[in-house]
């Protein structure tokens, strides 16, 4: 029981962490369709944390309002989403004025 309690905050804690390839890169806040998502961009994809809790999230719902909030907080089309109710990976289609904003210049040890 002891473990359990030491070990919940650590748990925690990574529910809202980003993944690989995104760990150090900055978050913008955006909301869409009654969620909240942290958005990172590396390149010409972005990554979508949602934040807020949700009973029984579906997966279509959750990846419409990422694919707006991705859309709200880079100004890029979203081609292609992929993941699960809590992350939604996205490809994006950026304008050429965008583009240099979001290039792959951020050192990332965590990347392949």
């Amino acid at each position: 029981m002891r473990l359990m309690l030491l070990l919940l905050p650590v748990l925690l804690a990574a529910c809202d962490t980003a993944g690989r390839g995104y760990m150090g890169l900055p978050a913008t806040r955006a909301e869409a369709g009654g969620h909240v998502f942290d958005i990172r961009v590396r390149g010409a994809e972005a990554e979508a944390v949602r934040r807020n809790a949700t009973f029984l999230p579906r997966y279509g719902q959750v990846a419409r309002a990422a694919e707006s909030a991705i859309e709200q907080a880079t100004g890029c089309e979203v081609t292609q989403v992929t993941g699960d109710p809590s992350v939604v990976r996205a490809a994006l289609d950026c304008p050429e004025d965008q583009v240099s904003r979001f290039s792959m210049n951020t050192l990332d040890p965590f990347a392949w």
